[in-house]
């Protein structure tokens, strides 16, 4: 596709691919349609990427304006305790109704949102109808459920139901639950709600690693059939209490007046350890109480040692990917030893290196040489705060993410596996329809890394990136400019 879209070509393609998650956390192998062409007058090609689930899509034709506000209504802030606590996706919906940006409150968006479309109606000039329409839609549709919802009780264990839908909707039931909401209020960049559209299983996510309230998410997308359409218009979930799931846990897992060695899963087995992992090898349960509070975090990091020899056993596929234009913390001298204040000055070297002008950094510098330049005495007195800007504090460098996931389809796996004179046994198997795998072993000894191997990381890391002399044995297609462009022509 790389090759056709650089020499030029009109193409289509549907394959299977690896999918990055929004959180940059996980991997999916999902199936995605490449549509591409060239722009005309230019050297470039465009390529549209949609995955199978958004070949069609909802067109909402709400013409009357009685239903477009009986279905706003539930939208209000002070329905809250009757439909969720409700969000909407920041979207363009009018063109003078500015979407938020991140800092801002979403029901300080969505109280906005609900003054307009009262005083200029969702059918002005100014709105994208279509838009508005399906928000309006989704806002009805999900009102109805938050009512059945209502009238019954939250199972045992369970916090909070939501629902999340493509419109842009997102509810929260009880209102009380979506008070500490975490999630993207844009649908489209919650990991949750993207994963659960690329996979046909009860999808479980964490929260992220030591934060204060540790959560467990559980999700599946809303599968429907028009016309033979498979078409994925919203998702729907749980949010599990995590002690009363742990409780749950155990005694699922553990055989009462058993008398043989291993008996399952009690709670803080000095001997056993009991976890379940999700597909991106992180933490979301155990038997032992002090695995709860990393609950959300890469189980490469609690337990290396299993970790890898999970990876070594094929349950697990590492799957590793570089950023050459990312930006690092440089390695700064102590101000003991710091000279006079200046700004820096790129080398040679920096200015050759084509990453070196694609950061936000690279930028900075070049506009206050450029007006150090135009205006010598503006900065003569000028002294540089200690608090500039992130661009300017960092310096150009490759960082290096590894994500994992099941590529092995078998189901169970296990063996053993020595470290310091001490062998550890281990038993894994996938749980059916969900994105877990329930694994038993023997507790480290001493509960320590005994392989002395290091600490496993799946999240971003400074790297020298991969051998460029074995890279320059591959070289990757590319292909000079027929013309060139002056920008100054138009």
């Amino acid at each position: 596709i790389r090759r056709k879209m650089i020499d030029g070509e009109t193409g289509n393609y549907t394959i299977f691919t690896l999918v990055k998650s929004q959180d940059e956390r996980y991997i999916d192998q999902g199936q995605r349609t490449y549509t591409f062409a060239p722009v005309k007058g230019t050297d470039y090609s465009l390529a549209l990427v949609l995955p199978n689930y958004s070949m069609h899509y909802i067109r909402a034709t709400i013409g009357d304006t009685i239903t477009q506000a009986k279905f706003s209504e539930s939208l209000l802030a002070d329905k809250f305790d009757e439909y969720g606590y409700t969000f909407i996706a920041p979207r363009m919906y009018c063109r003078d109704l500015k979407p938020p940006d991140k800092e801002t409150n979403n029901t300080e968006y969505l109280m906005d949102f609900n003054n307009y479309i009262d005083i200029k109606t969702p059918n002005n000039p100014m709105c994208n109808v279509e838009l508005v329409n399906r928000l309006l839609l989704d806002a009805g549709i999900t009102s109805d459920l938050i009512k059945i919802w209502k009238q019954n009780e939250l199972q045992p264990g369970v916090i909070a139901r939501f629902v999340a839908t493509d419109g842009g909707i997102t509810r929260v039931f009880p209102k009380s639950a979506g008070l500490d909401w975490k999630e993207e209020a844009e649908t489209y960049e919650s990991s949750f709600y993207k994963r659960s559209l690329d996979n046909d299983l009860y999808i479980f996510k964490a929260t992220l690693c030591n934060e204060s309230d540790n959560d467990v998410l559980v999700s599946r997308a809303v599968n429907l059939e028009i016309k033979g359409h498979t078409l994925k218009p919203a998702v729907v979930g749980v949010k599990l209490d995590i002690y009363a799931w742990m409780e749950s846990f155990i005694n699922i897992t553990y055989r009462m007046n058993c008398k043989d060695e291993i008996c399952g899963c009690k709670k803080d087995d000095p001997y056993i350890n009991c976890v379940l992992l999700d597909d991106g090898g992180f933490l979301i349960m155990s038997n032992q109480e002090d695995y709860v509070d990393q609950i959300g975090c890469f189980f490469g990091a609690i337990d290396p040692d299993l970790m890898r020899t999970l990876v070594n056993s094929s349950l697990f596929t590492a799957k590793s990917t570089y950023d050459y234009q990312s930006v690092c913390e440089p390695k700064r001298e102590s101000k003991a030893a710091a000279g006079l204040r200046s700004i820096y000055v790129p080398t040679i070297a920096d200015i050759l290196n084509l990453g070196w002008w694609a950061t936000a950094a690279a930028w900075s510098i070049v506009q206050q040489l450029l007006v150090s330049i135009t205006f010598p005495n503006l900065l003569d007195a000028a002294e540089t705060d200690d608090k500039v800007s992130d661009a300017m504090t960092k310096e150009v460098c490759i960082t290096e993410q590894t994500q994992y996931f099941f590529e092995n389809k078998e189901s169970s796996f296990g063996g053993s596996f020595e470290c310091a004179n001490f062998t550890r046994q281990y038993l894994a198997e996938k749980v059916p329809n969900t994105n877990l795998v329930f694994i038993i072993s023997d507790r480290q000894e001493g509960n320590s890394q005994s392989c002395g191997l290091g600490k496993l990381r799946q999240d971003e890391q400074p790297s020298d990136g991969p051998d460029p002399c074995e890279i320059a044995l591959r070289p990757r297609y590319r292909k000079a400019p027929s013309v060139c462009f002056d920008k100054t022509e138009h």
